[in-house]
């Protein structure tokens, strides 16, 4: 009887730890120029480019509303990487797992997430993500298998002056005999080209890393610093050093980095997108 009751206390006190986690996504167009080479329609969420990051811990419900206001365009909302066991109608894809959402309608997507780990979402409706619609998802583990002092997370991705409702039906088109895939104008770094991250000598940052991008890979590094990756795509793996990581399209990784102690340089995050 005495087992029983803690067990069942146990479990009253685990559940208490998760939370209901909301957010309101209003998609809809709006202007943006992240490599400073001209302005161009993409898809914001709240009228604001880029996208929100999201951000939850291992047990917790996300709930995402999504209103679509894109006026000329179906939309859905994928989370990549999330295996949704037991909840597969709120995986995303267009005609897939659910019809698309279309202009003025909306869709609740409502799952408990148990997986921790660096994942990102999109839309799954016609190519449209690399018009904008995507962000990273972080599933926080407070019990993850290695310790560090701070978090940061950072998204790579090719970029595209002309909408894909243009260069879509141009790839797919009997003109291109070879499949030849549009060639990416730029390459961005958290959705700009102008990115910093400041950091303070000799604390140990775990660095979260997605490939948020259409078509490129990416090679990763940064300048005089030794990365420990500890987990590829949502899983842990045994500690391993490097200088150097790749990320195809739609990959993430995450490594701990501990900064150097000198603070008379800058040193470089660089991504060489891989075309």
């Amino acid at each position: 009887m005495r087992i029983l009751s803690l067990l069942v206390l146990l479990s009253i006190t685990t559940a208490a730890y998760a939370a209901t986690v909301v957010y309101d996504f209003d998609v809809s167009w709006v202007t943006a120029n992240p490599d400073g080479l001209g302005e161009r329609q993409v898809i914001g969420i709240n009228k604001q480019w880029p996208p929100p990051r999201i951000d939850v811990q291992v047990g917790d419900r996300l709930i995402v509303n999504l209103l679509n206001s894109l006026g000329d365009e179906d939309t859905s909302l994928h989370f990549h990487g999330l295996f949704m066991n037991g909840s597969n109608h709120m995986d995303g894809p267009s005609m897939v797992t659910q019809c698309p959402i279309p202009p003025g309608a909306s869709f609740t997507y409502n799952f408990t997430v148990d997986q921790p780990g660096t994942y990102w979402y999109h839309s799954h409706n016609k190519g449209q993500y690399p018009d904008g619609f995507r962000g990273p998802l972080v599933i926080h583990d407070p019990n993850a298998p290695f310790q560090y002092d701070q978090e940061l997370v950072l998204t790579v991705s090719d970029w595209y002056h002309e909408r894909m409702s243009v260069l879509q039906p141009r790839f797919m088109s009997k003109y291109n005999p070879t499949g030849a895939e549009p060639v990416p104008n730029s390459a961005l770094m958290n959705d700009t080209q102008n990115l910093t991250m400041p950091m303070i000598p000799e604390r140990t940052y775990l660095f979260r890393i997605a490939n948020i991008g259409a078509f490129a890979g990416q090679y990763i590094w940064i300048e005089d610093h030794n990365m420990t990756i500890v987990e590829m795509d949502g899983v842990y793996v045994h500690p391993s050093e490097t200088g150097m990581i790749y990320l195809a399209a739609a990959q993430r990784c995450s490594f701990l980095l501990t900064a150097k102690k000198e603070t008379s340089r800058n040193f470089p995050i660089i991504a060489s997108m891989d075309t």
